[in-house]
């Protein structure tokens, strides 16, 4: 698991890099928004988050291995719609794949975040996860809606109202961050083992006089 998430990580931060050089060639001018290196970028930016995301996934898995696994393959299915989308002509049309496409994507960020703050939290603080799910969900089933062609969005004060949820729902994300995080520390065991260094000369004297001891009990018990 070390070693996946070592490579996961490199895959990252690579991609992020390789983004970034291109975002900046575009901002001096050269044209990275047409069709290939727009593809390109979009491949490598998928790859780097979908790295990222699978990095926490992956500390899921040591925890409730079913749970991790399914949220792993559900980041993988959509990391493949995608793919396949910014590799072919999908791309520029918005079909029906586009936005099955989209709402796996979205439904498989929200199942991880859930999945990661219950293997970490638990039952504590379910007073504070109960809410962020809540916000979540809502979250979830808009942008969903949204997705799928309903225009949720352009009801009367919805547009208000999702940016209340979202604001909510990042309040908490970061209070159960803080709280995870302090629930991890506590864990740790608080009292350090006491080590004694000696002199290997004398952890030798004593090697010599603990086997003669020993010897001399050896010859005692014979007698």
């Amino acid at each position: 698991m070390d070693k996946l998430r070592k490579i996961l990580m490199i895959t990252s931060l690579s991609g992020i890099g390789i983004v970034a050089v291109m975002l900046i060639l575009q901002v001096l001018g050269v044209n990275m928004f047409q069709n290939v290196p727009l593809r390109i970028m979009l491949i490598v930016a998928t790859l780097a988050v979908a790295s990222g995301i699978a990095i926490s996934e992956v500390s899921v898995i040591k925890r409730k291995k079913i749970l991790g696994y399914v949220g792993l393959g559900l980041l993988a299915l959509s990391v493949i719609f995608a793919l396949i989308i910014f590799c072919t002509a999908i791309l520029v049309t918005d079909s029906v794949f586009n936005r099955i496409t989209g709402i796996t994507a979205l439904n498989s960020v929200v199942f991880i975040i859930f999945i990661s703050l219950y293997t970490r939290l638990g039952k504590s603080f379910i007073v504070m996860q109960i809410p962020t799910y809540i916000s979540l969900i809502a979250i979830d089933i808009i942008l969903s809606l949204t997705i799928a062609g309903v225009n949720v969005l352009g009801l009367p004060g919805m547009t208000s109202v999702f940016i209340i949820i979202c604001i909510v729902a990042v309040a908490l994300l970061i209070a159960t961050a803080v709280v995870s995080a302090k629930i991890k520390n506590t864990e740790q065991p608080n009292a350090k083992v006491e080590m004694v260094t000696i002199p290997k000369i004398e952890y030798e004297n004593l090697k010599r006089e603990n086997a003669e001891l020993k010897a001399k009990l050896e010859e005692l018990e014979k007698r």
